[in-house]
């Protein structure tokens, strides 16, 4: 063990900025932690963390291997005032500098699990969608994130959001590496941490400090705005704060962001419009596969009218196109996400409705069933964004589909029934075909079945009665189309 403490001792030092009047204490620390009394440090090569941590966990059989990680990782790290500090210092020089830095840091830390993020797999589709097989995150059900709204929340912390888990441990879960950075946004104490399951570059979160339901209200362009102030080379959205259409933890209020243009934020408008209370701001329909608009201007300007977009949407009704905004509960909502461009404040709002029926019970604005088999969890931020995250069972499923294409048969194992129609087509066009061409095919499939799901989401489809449904909207919200 004498070789492996002196390993992560010399990467501290080297990466997390241990300092030598430290070392001692965080030897001592760190014996405790693996059960050692006796200690001498050798030279040692501390390049890779996750080495270092694997042939620690070797000589501790039946150690809670994450758990012990983050504990053996805290007691070689700054502690979160520090580390706030150094944050506020980096940032006097420039707000990337001390990004850089914290998600450096981050990642140094083994917060940002890097390595088993690079096993991930991800893909640009040719339709213009990118595809992530998220093999670090377990698939969620949309009855379970309803459920965390109706479940009594613990004493401390409340969720697994809250400010409260830097340094907190319990059975199971610990987040002794974590370290966070305080926030003002629009006159309220927040906070910034990065994502350990990274979906995008430098993906982080910005929690509101008290733990407060997810809402859209009024202040929350005020607060997406006041986020890319601080930080101009990041995007910020608010995940659509109801089950089914929103994020996965709907109970404390929060946004998420990074450093990376996600492929709705690269989409052009279709349609352009005007605003006669706001003219100076230009407004558009964006040429997207579900249904969002693009504002952009002078700050206060945007902010006002992605309020009346948004309060208008609220009230809508147009039950031939199944809009209702409420029944027993609100349904509809929507998801904002700024950013700065040198001209001004970009503001994209995208338009959600979680209502159901019996024909669509997980969601007439879902992925319907057809397409379960592929993604059946809520349709959040991200993904309503172009970027999709498919659950680790894709991974298999995938190259069972791939098998049949190839041996051109369907034989499926009794999980996959929901993966048939597609199989029988895909067999009936390719197979027999080799092994590169069939996994084309399914990778087609898939793009195909990810833009077909954001079609589903839309609330204005392409036909007739959408578009009605759009300029009876469009009047409601005092929007009127350009003529060019």
């Amino acid at each position: 063990m004498n070789a492996e403490l002196s390993s992560l001792l010399a990467y501290a030092e080297q990466k997390l900025m241990l300092d030598a009047r430290d070392a001692d204490y965080a030897t001592g620390r760190l014996l405790a932690l693996v059960g050692k009394t006796e200690f001498c440090r050798l030279p040692a090569d501390s390049s890779d963390i996750d080495d270092i941590l694997s042939r620690i966990f070797c000589e501790l059989e039946g150690a809670d291997r994450a758990v012990l990680g983050e504990r053996l990782m805290d007691a070689v790290m700054l502690r979160p005032s520090e580390f706030e500090r150094i944050f506020w210092q980096k940032y006097a020089k420039s707000p990337k500098t001390a990004t850089d830095w914290a998600y450096a840091y981050a990642v140094d830390s083994n917060y940002v699990k890097a390595g088993a993020l690079a096993k991930n797999i991800r893909w640009h589709a040719e339709n213009g969608l990118e595809i992530t097989v998220n093999l670090s995150k377990p698939e969620k059900d949309n009855k379970d994130l309803l459920r965390q709204l109706t479940e009594k929340s613990p004493s401390y912390p409340k969720c697994a959001l809250c400010r409260e888990n830097e340094g907190y441990e319990r059975p199971g879960f610990s987040r002794a590496n974590l370290r966070t950075v305080s926030l003002r946004l629009a006159g309220e104490d927040w906070f910034w941490q990065y994502s350990p399951y990274a979906y995008f570059g430098e993906h982080g979160v910005a929690v509101r400090r008290e733990h407060v339901p997810m809402t859209l209200d009024g202040q929350t362009a005020c607060r997406l705005f006041d986020f890319v102030d601080l930080f101009p080379h990041y995007f910020i959205g608010n995940n659509a704060p109801l089950p089914r259409v929103g994020g996965s933890i709907l109970m404390h209020d929060h946004f998420q962001g990074g450093r990376e243009m996600l492929p709705m934020q690269r989409a052009g408008v279709a349609v352009r419009l005007k605003s006669a209370r706001f003219p100076r701001v230009r407004v558009g329909l964006l040429d997207w596969h579900s249904t969002a608009f693009r504002l952009s201007g002078a700050r206060e300007d945007v902010e006002s009218l992605a309020d009346l977009l948004a309060r208008a949407w609220q009230t809508f009704r147009f039950p031939e196109a199944d809009i209702l905004p409420f029944t027993d509960a609100p349904h509809s909502t929507a998801s904002f996400i700024a950013r700065r461009e040198k001209d001004g404040y970009v503001l994209d709002v995208l338009l959600r409705n979680n209502r159901c029926d019996e024909e669509h019970p997980d969601g007439i604005f879902h992925a319907h069933r057809d397409k379960h088999h592929i993604k059946k969890e809520s349709i959040g931020l991200i993904e309503a964004m172009g970027l999709f995250i498919l659950p680790a069972r894709i991974q298999r499923q995938l190259a069972v589909v791939t098998d049949c294409i190839q041996s051109d048969s369907v034989r499926l194992p009794a999980d996959m029934g929901g993966f048939y129609p597609m199989t029988e087509r895909l067999v009936r066009t390719h197979g027999g075909c080799t092994r590169t061409e069939a996994e084309r095919a399914v990778k087609r499939e898939v793009e195909k079945t990810c833009k077909e799901i954001l079609a589903d989401i839309a609330v204005f489809k392409p036909d007739d009665t959408g578009e009605r449904a759009l300029c009876a909207f469009l009047e409601a919200a005092e929007l009127k189309k350009e003529i060019l």
